[in-house]
C-alpha cells in the first residue's frame, strides 16, 4: 500500500476537502449577501432588471449576482484564499481578499463591456465591491476566530516535528508551545548531524528528542506527523534539500525556518537569480517621514482619547484620594528614544515610600533579566491593585504622548536601573519613541521574560505602519478588558 492509500493520508486529505467546501460555501454566501444588498439599496428592491443588447430579455440582478459571485469565487481562489497553508500561517488575508475581490470586479467588467451591457448600474457595480470586502472579510474573522477558540480548547491542532535542536529550533518550539491558537503541537525534536558544532540540544527542555535528522521520514510516520518544521540555521544546504526530497510526496506540510524573526512576512520576497531562490527583506519603513506621520498620529488620537475620556480621569482622581494619602499622579524617570531620561506620568498605585521599599523585595523578583516584576507586590494600594489590573494607571502618560516623550505605541520605557544590564542588541529597541502599549501589551504583558520583550520591540521597529499601529491599538483593548497576562 502506497502512502496515498493509508487511512490517515485519506483521513487529512478529507479534512482538507470538507474546511476548503466550508470555506468556499462561507464565502459564496457573504457574495451573495454582498450583492443582494446592494440591489435592495440601489433600487429599493430585488427585481431590478438590466438590458442587454446582445441578449433578447432583460437579466435581474439577482442572476447577475449569481453571475458574480462564481467569477468572486475564482478570483479569491486564485489568491490562494482556499490554499489551507496560506490561510493558516503568515499574514495579509485582508490584503487577498480586498486583491481577489477588486479582481472579479475587473473582470466583471470588461464581460459587461464585451455583452454590451449600457444600462448596468456603476453606482450597484462600486457598492456590491464594499459589501463584498466587507461581508467576506467578517465571516473570514469569525471563522478564523472560531478556529483559534477551538485551538485554544486543544482541539484541531496539528502534530508538529521540529527538525534541528540549535538554539533557533528551541525558539520555534518555545513559540508554538505559547501560541497554541497557532495550531501546531510540537511532538519533539531531531538532532542535527553537525553533532560537533551543535552538542548542545537546546530543546530538551521543552520537548523530547526523537532521533536524527537523517532518520527523518521514518520518524515522521512512525509519529503520525502532520508539520514539519527545518530550522534553517542547524544544517548545511545539501542536508536541507535531502530531508525535503525524502518527505516530498508524503501528505505533511514542510517548512523551513529562515531565522528572521525579527522581520514581517509583509517585507519578506523570494525572488529567483540564475536559478537560486533568494529570499529580499524589503527595506525598513521608519524613516524620518514615517516618525512624522507617526507624531501626527500621536497627536490626534492621543487628544481625542484625553477628552472622551476625561469623566474616567476625574472618578480614578477622586478614587485614589479617598483610597490612600499622597499625590493623585506619580512621575517617575524613565528612559526614552535615543537614551534620554523624561518623566513618565502615572496615576499612584502605590504606597508613597514605595521607591524606597523596592531593596528590600529584590530577593522576590519574578522577572527575568534586568526588570523588577512582583505579582502580590505589598506596595500596592487597594485601588491601585485594580487599575493596574486593567492598566488605568497608564492613561496619564497621555500627557507624555502629546509632549512627545512618548508614543501611543511602540516599546515600554525602561527604568534607569534596568539599563545598566542593556547589551548593545538590547538598546536597538530604543531607537523609537517608547509607546503607551505594544507587541509585548498584546502578547502577555507581565508573562513575558526579557528576551521575548526585546524580540517582539524589535520585531515592532522594523515593521512599523499606520496601519500596524492601529491594528496594536485595537488588540490593546480586549488585552486590557480581559486582563490577560497583568500584575
Amino acid at each position: 500500500m502506497t502512502p496515498e492509500q493509508t487511512p490517515e493520508f485519506l483521513d487529512r486529505a478529507g479534512r482538507k476537502r470538507r474546511v476548503v467546501t466550508v470555506l468556499m460555501v462561507m464565502d459564496a454566501a457573504a457574495l451573495l449577501v454582498a450583492t443582494l444588498g446592494a440591489t435592495w439599496v440601489r433600487f429599493q428592491g430585488l427585481g431590478a432588471r438590466v438590458g442587454f443588447e446582445n441578449i433578447s430579455e432583460a437579466v435581474t440582478y439577482y442572476q447577475i449576482s449569481l453571475i458574480v459571485t462564481v467569477i468572486w469565487l475564482v478570483a479569491l481562489g486564485a489568491e490562494g484564499l482556499y490554499d489551507l497553508e496560506r490561510l493558516t500561517w503568515g499574514a495579509g488575508e485582508f490584503s487577498r481578499v480586498l486583491r481577489g475581490i477588486a479582481l472579479g470586479v475587473v473582470a466583471f467588467i470588461l464581460a459587461t463591456y464585451a455583452l454590451k451591457t449600457p444600462g448596468l448600474s456603476r453606482a450597484w457595480t462600486l457598492l456590491a465591491f464594499a459589501l463584498a470586502v466587507l461581508c467576506v472579510s467578517g465571516g473570514r474573522l469569525l471563522s478564523r476566530a472560531w478556529l483559534t477558540g477551538r485551538r485554544r480548547a486543544g482541539r484541531m491542532h496539528r502534530r508538529t516535528l521540529i527538525v534541528g535542536s540549535n538554539a533557533e529550533a528551541a525558539s520555534i518550539v518555545r513559540m508554538l508551545l505559547r501560541r497554541p491558537d497557532q495550531g501546531l503541537t510540537p511532538v519533539g525534536c531531531l538532532a542535527s548531524s553537525r553533532s560537533e558544532e551543535l552538542a548542545l540540544d537546546y530543546c530538551a527542555d521543552d520537548v523530547p528528542s526523537l532521533g536524527g535528522a537523517r532518520d527523518v521520514a521514518a520518524i515522521v510516520r512512525e509519529h503520525d506527523v502532520d508539520t514539519v518544521i527545518i530550522a534553517g540555521s542547524a544544517f548545511d544546504h545539501g542536508v536541507i534539500s535531502r530531508m525535503i526530497a525524502e518527505l516530498r510526496g508524503m501528505d505533511l506540510s514542510v517548512h523551513v525556518s529562515a531565522g528572521l524573526f525579527e522581520v514581517l512576512t509583509s517585507r519578506v520576497l523570494v525572488r529567483e537569480v540564475g536559478g537560486v531562490p533568494l529570499i529580499t527583506i524589503k527595506g525598513v519603513s521608519l524613516s524620518r517621514a514615517a516618525l512624522r506621520t507617526k507624531r501626527v498620529f500621536d497627536l490626534v488620537v492621543g487628544t481625542a482619547v484625553v477628552i472622551v475620556g476625561m469623566p474616567v480621569w476625574l472618578a480614578v482622581c477622586a478614587a485614589i484620594k479617598l483610597d490612600s494619602r499622597g499625590p493623585v499622579f506619580y512621575r517617575q524617570p524613565r528612559v526614552g528614544q535615543d537614551g534620554v531620561v523624561f518623566g513618565m506620568y502615572k496615576f499612584r498605585s502605590m504606597c508613597t515610600d514605595a521607591d524606597d521599599r523596592r531593596a528590600e523585595l529584590a530577593g522576590k523578583n519574578e522577572a527575568t533579566g534586568p526588570l523588577f516584576k512582583m505579582k502580590d507586590d505589598p506596595r500596592v494600594t487597594r485601588v491601585g491593585r485594580w487599575m493596574r489590573k486593567f492598566s488605568v494607571d497608564e492613561f496619564p502618560q497621555l500627557i507624555n504622548v502629546l509632549r512627545g516623550e512618548m508614543s501611543l505605541v511602540g516599546p515600554r520605557p525602561p527604568l534607569q536601573p534596568e539599563t545598566i544590564q542593556y547589551t548593545e542588541h538590547d538598546w536597538r529597541r530604543m531607537e523609537v519613541p517608547p509607546g503607551m502599549t505594544g507587541l509585548w501589551q498584546v502578547s502577555g504583558r507581565s508573562t513575558l521574560t526579557f528576551e521575548e520583550m526585546v524580540r517582539l520591540d524589535l520585531f515592532y521597529l522594523e515593521n512599523w505602519s499606520v496601519g500596524f499601529d492601529l491594528a496594536l491599538l485595537a488588540r490593546t483593548v480586549p488585552a486590557v478588558l480581559f486582563a490577560r497576562g497583568s500584575y
